[in-house]
């Protein structure tokens, strides 16, 4: 097959790294990969596209302007660019491959009039994502995906709570809407699991007296590690426990903040970016995941690779789905430190079966996922013939 896949760029992202993961392995099994973007810069711009053709829309007169414009506005305005990309592919399918791309890819088909057959991989709960929203521009998107995304021939959920609520919101036919898991689990993942991280807190294997905790994510709001420095703080009244944060973002400073306010400098630490964080969860004692809705939490997933426990809000998207409703790891109401204090302490004293959480991670491995999404191709291209 010849495959074309679009999104904005190259930035580090689970969704961008999950979706290279993905081109890669397509690739290995003999199809032709085309990634097209608005942004060829960024982290991931070197390591990660073996085998991966690489085309950089070209924006003709509006060039000039967009180094002036928002991210956002460039997106949309990249629709022009990308109807001409529909118009002159030898492509046999499009895909639409993370949620930030689907309106600008649809709007761009529609323009183009092409009748290329178009996958929309949805990796977000369209409900808490956009229409319970109190955000006005979320309101709008909401809106115009509510008019787009039927247009779409396929649509790949990443988790069934996904799917389900995509049915339920949307005027989408069931049969159109498939769950394939995302391609987390990969050899180079477990191979990453066995390096040493750079971190005084964890010299020593898992065990140790005072228990490390990790969290790892985009610092923002919808992560929840609010919640997760609270009930740290919590726990820390019944035993000593130390914290580290992974990750980067606009909310470091209210984080660390928070941290300062509550003395807990000497217990949380936030080192950033890290280039293998498979590493520190895989010394760690647990991992803490409190976002306010997800998709498929990929990172929760790459903790059960290493065989750490996990204590995770039950919210909505696939969390709770990845746990087994609480047989691989223990759920907690969303945004409530007290409880999640609890789940931590729980955690804890839990005596876990690392062979079993790997195994339950494996169910997220890259060769489902290619599986899975060479399956919604080929019997899409049939229904074309």
């Amino acid at each position: 097959m010849r495959i074309s896949a679009f999104i904005y760029g190259l930035t580090w992202g689970g969704a961008t790294r999950r979706l290279l993961t993905l081109l890669n392995g397509l690739w290995q099994r003999g199809h032709q990969v085309e990634l097209v973007v608005v942004d060829a810069t960024g982290p991931l711009a070197k390591d990660h596209l073996e085998g991966i053709k690489l085309h950089i829309l070209k924006q003709g007169v509006l060039a000039p302007f967009f180094p002036l414009l928002s991210r956002r506005s460039r997106m949309s305005l990249s629709k022009f660019a990308l109807a001409q990309y529909f118009k002159n592919t030898n492509a046999q399918l499009f895909l639409s491959a993370a949620n930030h791309a689907h309106i600008t890819a649809l709007s761009a088909k529609i323009l183009s009039g092409s009748n290329l057959p178009f996958v929309l991989r949805l990796s977000s709960h369209v409900t808490a994502s956009l229409k319970k929203s109190t955000k006005l521009s979320k309101r709008l998107r909401f809106l115009q995906a509510k008019r787009l995304y039927p247009r779409a021939d396929r649509i790949i959920a990443v988790s069934n709570a996904v799917a389900e609520d995509l049915v339920d919101t949307f005027d989408i036919e069931k049969r159109r809407v498939q769950v394939v898991y995302n391609p987390v689990v990969t050899p180079q993942l477990l191979n990453m699991a066995c390096e040493t991280p750079d971190h005084p807190w964890l010299r020593d294997q898992r065990g140790r007296n005072v228990p490390v905790l990790i969290a790892a994510g985009r610092l923002k709001k919808q992560k929840g590690f609010t919640t997760i420095i609270k009930a740290v703080d919590l726990a820390r009244r019944l035993r000593p426990i130390k914290l580290i944060i992974l990750g980067e973002g606009k909310y470091r400073g209210h984080l660390e903040n928070l941290v300062n306010r509550l003395g807990l400098q000497e217990a949380v630490d936030m080192p950033g970016y890290v280039s293998n964080p498979v590493s520190f969860m895989a010394r760690s004692d647990l991992f803490c995941h409190a976002s306010t809705f997800e998709g498929l939490p990929g990172v929760v997933i790459e903790a059960l690779a290493t065989g750490c426990p996990v204590v995770c809000t039950n919210s909505p998207g696939g969390a709770g789905e990845i746990l087994g409703h609480g047989r691989f790891g223990i759920l907690v109401p969303l945004g409530d430190e007290k409880a999640f204090s609890k789940g931590i302490l729980q955690a804890l004293d839990k005596k876990w079966d690392g062979d079993k959480l790997k195994a339950r991670a494996m169910d997220f491995s890259l060769d489902q996922a290619i599986d899975g999404y060479i399956n919604v191709f080929e019997e899409l291209l049939r229904k074309e013939k």
